[in-house]
Parts: structure tokens; sequence; C-alpha cells
């Protein structure tokens, strides 16, 4: 048992290999387990799961991406941050594994939820929860961001690009959905967080030399299709199954009495693709 924990969790860390098919399929039943009880605490917490909700949490959702890109950066850099949570890589480099998955999910779950029990206890006193827990959420996020480096502008540029191509797209696809049968605001919005994605793995892929950098994709099934077609793979996974999820979404959860849940998921979908997108972009930006 000690010797399948270490190939295929501990090693992936130490040797900077990525994801494999165990530790994909155990983060994932993580994830699912965190979705389920995470909705539950906030039925508990009388947290309605609306607009208001989903607007106080994008700081938490972009801090996830933010403290991954800082762990690149003190990587790269050789920085030893919290020496008891770090482990030297089988490249000498020095990695925190409080940034690193899956323990930072329960490191941005914690800071989400202490922001959100201060924010919601002080509504009378401050302003709205949602609102204060923005503000403390944006405050965190900023400051780490004044820790990082803008070095490639290649990087900030080519991506800046393709986001504007999808976003031109996608309006067009929206616009020709007249009864909004898939391409409402939302959806919308939610697919092109999911392209932004797409477009931080085909620039890094796709441009090493203009980057300066060689980078992989570390995930298992995106591998699989990039090593088959190539990087603009990613896009066409991408816009195939993020739909259908969405459709499926507002097919089965369409009654008023489902709209918290419709919420709910709508905001895992986006937590999954910004967190990778903007943690690309970031290093990508640093040259790490």
């Amino acid at each position: 048992m000690a010797e399948f924990f270490q190939t295929y969790f501990v090693d992936p860390i130490i040797y900077n290999t990525g994801y494999n098919i165990v530790n994909t399929v155990t983060f994932a039943l993580i994830l699912i387990a965190a979705v389920f009880l995470t909705y539950k605490l906030l039925k508990r917490m009388k947290i309605a799961v609306d607009r208001k909700f989903f607007f106080g949490i994008l700081p938490f959702i972009a801090m996830g991406s933010i403290l991954r890109a800082f762990e690149d950066l003190l990587e790269a850099k050789g920085i030893i941050f919290l020496q008891q949570f770090t482990v030297i890589d089988a490249y000498g480099a020095p990695r925190n594994v409080l940034f690193i998955t899956p323990l930072i999910y329960f490191v941005i779950f914690g800071i989400a939820l202490a922001a959100l029990v201060f924010a919601k206890l002080s509504e009378k006193k401050i302003a709205k929860y949602w609102k204060t827990w923005f503000a403390i959420g944006l405050i965190i996020d900023l400051l780490v961001l004044t820790q990082f480096r803008f070095v490639s502008a290649f990087a900030f540029g080519a991506v800046i690009l393709l986001a504007i191509f999808w976003a031109l797209l996608l309006f067009g696809a929206r616009r020709m959905d007249r009864k909004k049968v898939l391409m409402t605001n939302e959806n919308t919005f939610l697919i092109f967080i999911h392209m932004f994605d797409a477009s931080t793995t085909f620039t890094a892929l796709q441009f090493p030399q203009q980057l300066g950098l060689s980078y992989f994709e570390q995930h298992v099934v995106a591998g699989f299709a990039i090593d088959f077609i190539g990087p603009a793979a990613m896009f066409l996974l991408k816009i195939i199954v993020v739909p259908l999820v969405l459709y499926f979404f507002d097919k089965e959860l369409h009654k008023k009495e489902d709209l918290e849940k419709r919420t709910f998921l709508k905001t895992i979908v986006v937590i999954l693709g910004m967190g990778p997108g903007l943690r690309n972009w970031l290093r990508m930006i640093m040259g790490v």
C-alpha cells in the first residue's frame, strides 16, 4: 500500500510529472464529495446559491489559480516558503505541497469559508455578506499579485487575442440562438471561460520557442487528445463537452426549486475552467 501511494501520489509531486489515471480518479472523487458537502453546508448556513453568491465567490476561484502560480514562481526562483510544508523535488527545486493538488483545494476552501463566516456574521454592521466576501477575496488576490513579475508580452497578447476571437464567435452564436436553447448569457460566459482555458493551453504547447519554455499537458484525458490531434484538441474538447454539460444542467434542473442546485453546479464549471486557465496564463506571463 505504501509503495502504491508513493508511485501514484507522492512521485508525481517529487518528479513533477503531472497526473496519472489513479490520482486523477481519486482527485475527481474528492471534488465530487467536496461539492456535495459544500452544498449541504451552504444550506445549513441559510445562504442562497444565487448570482450574488456567485459574484462573492469569484475572487476565491481566482485565488486558487493565483496561489498555484505563486508556487510556480517560488519554485522557479528556488525560494522556500513555509518550510514545514515544502518538499524538494527530483530536480532540486522546492515545492510547497499546500499549493499543489489536492491540498490546495482544502487551503482555498478554508480561506473562503472563514471569510464567508466573517462576512455573514458582520452583515448587519458592514455590508451585504457577498460584498464583504468579495472584498476580502479581492484584497488577498491583489496582495499576492504584487509579488508577480511581467516577463512575456507574447503570452499576454496571444491569449488575449485568442480570447477575443472566441468571445466574438460565442457572441455570434448567442445572437443566432434566438430561443436561447443553449446560449443564454450565463452559458455563453461559462463556455467563454473554458475557451479561455483552452487558449492558454494551446498557446503554451503551440509556441514553446516564442515563450522560451517547454510545457506539457498534465491531465490524462486532455494529454491523450493532444498527443493524437495536437494542441488544438483542447478547443475541440471544450467546445463539445462544456455545452453538453450546460445543456444537461438546464434540461434536468429547469424547475424553480432546482435553481440553486443548477447555479451551484455551474459555479463548479467556472472553477474547472477559470482555475487552470488563469494559472496557465499567469505562469506564462511570468516566464516560469
